[in-house]
Order: structure tokens, then C-alpha cells, then sequence
């Protein structure tokens, strides 16, 4: 980002960032359903429910946040190109108080064929009808409906949350390091024209950290009611004033979030922390503050 500002002004950034491409697990951001052991989607249109005392649940995928965190700001911003990635990093510092991440897993029962008399082979219209019968009976739907479907549950201290076209992207981690990566890889994406230029870019991708502060309790319920609200929203690289309300991006996201929690970092907090690093200096610091202040005045939650 020094190297862009050197040459560019904020008119040229600001084109930059209405160019962005969207987020999008179809093309920028890595996911699959079938790979869920440390991440999950929350669907952007979809509802989410609150469980007692503190769960988040969605198609049977809970995640239980814990009551004492950490919350934080972390922003990779993309050297040369000028463009920055913002996530909510949420940290369970006490190992007794992680947060719980219980994935819904589907059964699949394979059964061998039994071995049935010739005379069977073509059972009868009446034999059929009596199987199927028994098996949608009464008591057995309620049975079906009554029990929960198995789930596997794991234990994180970190939870990075990141918001993209189709929902909410959940990641989770044991340190802190492989959280910076995740947003790196978001980076690296955007660049896959050619191996050498994804390589080259990603390695240009700076990870700041700003510190929030702990979040005051009730975390889940609060985080509840905000994500079910930003899954409502549609997803926007930029929006009108008017249509601020119904429109939601990474940046904007993690400022709800933080103001949901009666949280703030403001624009000279990262202007201040950019001009202690080298590697990103002043002007990067100037430009990212303000437009992150100029966010912070317009959006409400």
C-alpha cells in the first residue's frame, strides 16, 4: 500500500475499490460443503436460531461463541494493488471457555442385500404397500422427528468471521497465525491469472491487527441478533447513503458488528497503527482512516 499511494492518489483508489470484484465462494474465496471440519457458510437469505445459553444455529450446524472474548480487526491490505480485506477476529483467551463448533453429520447406512427366494423376486402390489406401511408409519415419523442428528463437536480459541456475497464465512482456528493465512488466501485468489502473479501479490498482502477490546456479555445472543440481520442485507462493494440500511460488505460488516457490541475503532485508531508500521506508513494510514471514518459516521446498525 505505500508503494500505491507513492504513485496514486485517493481519486485513483477510490476507483480501485468500486472495481473490487465481489467475494464469492464461485470464484475468490475457497469453500466447499464437503469440507466443513474448520469453517462454515451462513447463507445470506437464510434464518439463524438462538439456543440456550449462548448457541448460534443454522441447518443443524451450531456454533457456541464464548462469554468472555476478545474482539479485534483484522485487515490484510493488498500491496500495489489497493485493496484491503476486513474480518472480525473473535479470541477465547480462557482454555476453559473456548468456542464450540458441532458440524451436523449425515448418516449414510449401507446395508448388504439379503438373499430372497425365487418366488419372491417380484413381490406382489399388496406386500409392497404393506412394507411401505410399516415403515412411514406414525410412531416411527415421530421417532425421526424427535431425534437430533448427530453432530461433531470441536473445541477453538479462535473464530474469524468474514463476510462475502452468498452469507457469512466462518473460520476456526487454534492460533492466531493460521487466521492471518485466511485472509491471505482471500487475497491470493483475486490474482490467479498466472502462478508467478498470484505468488507475487499474495506475498504483498500486509495483516494489521486492531484490537477492540473484550466484548461484554451476552456475546451469543448479541452476535445472534446482528448475524441475523446481516444475513438479510444484500451484498455491495459500494451503495448510496440511502441504501446503506439493506447493504453490507466486509467493511461494513465489521463495523455493525463492533457498534452491535457497543464497541468502536475509529479512523485514527488505524491511522495510528499503520504509521508505526513500515511497511505501510502514513499515506496508507491517512487513506484507510478516513474512509473508514466517513463509514463510521453513516453506518448504523
Amino acid at each position: 500500500m505505500g508503494a500505491y499511494f507513492s504513485l496514486r492518489g485517493a481519486g485513483e483508489w477510490d476507483q480501485t475499490v468500486s472495481e473490487s470484484m465481489e467475494p464469492s465462494i464461485w470464484t475468490n474465496v475457497s469453500f466447499t460443503p464437503m469440507n466443513r471440519s474448520q469453517k462454515m457458510l451462513l447463507h445470506r437469505g437464510g434464518e439463524v436460531q438462538f439456543s440456550f445459553p449462548a448457541s448460534i444455529v443454522q441447518s443443524g450446524d451450531i456454533i457456541a461463541l464464548s462469554d468472555a472474548v476478545d474482539m479485534s480487526l483484522l485487515i490484510g491490505f493488498q500491496e500495489s494493488a489497493g485493496r484491503l480485506y476486513s474480518a472480525l477476529l473473535i479470541h477465547a483467551p480462557l482454555p476453559e471457555q473456548p468456542h464450540v463448533y458441532s458440524r451436523a453429520v449425515e448418516e449414510v447406512i449401507l446395508k448388504a442385500p439379503t438373499s430372497q427366494p425365487a418366488a419372491s423376486k417380484s413381490p406382489t402390489k399388496a406386500s409392497t404397500r404393506s412394507g411401505g406401511d410399516e415403515m412411514f408409519s406414525g410412531g416411527s415419523l415421530a421417532q425421526l422427528d424427535s431425534e437430533a442428528p448427530p453432530a461433531s463437536s470441536t473445541d477453538w480459541p479462535y473464530a474469524l468471521l468474514y463476510t462475502v456475497k452468498e452469507g457469512v464465512m466462518v473460520y476456526f482456528s487454534s492460533d492466531y497465525e493460521s487466521c492471518e493465512q485466511v485472509v491471505r488466501e482471500i487475497a491470493e485468489h483475486e490474482f490467479k491469472a498466472s502462478s508467478r502473479e498470484c505468488k507475487d501479490k499474495c506475498s504483498e498482502v500486509k495483516c494489521v491487527n486492531f484490537p477492540a477490546g473484550r466484548a461484554p456479555p451476552p456475546v451469543g445472543r448479541v452476535f445472534h441478533e446482528m448475524l441475523g440481520n446481516e444475513l438479510k442485507r444484500e451484498f455491495a462493494i459500494r451503495c448510496e447513503a440511502q441504501e446503506q440500511a439493506g447493504c453490507t460488505n466486509c467493511v461494513v460488516f465489521c463495523l455493525r458488528m463492533l457498534l452491535g457490541m457497543k464497541m468502536s475503532v475509529r479512523g485514527h485508531d488505524i491511522e495510528a497503527v499503520c504509521e508505526g508500521r513500515r511497511d505501510l506508513g502514513p499515506k496508507v494510514g491517512k487513506a484507510a482512516g478516513d474512509a473508514w471514518e466517513q463509514l463510521f459516521r453513516r453506518v448504523r446498525i
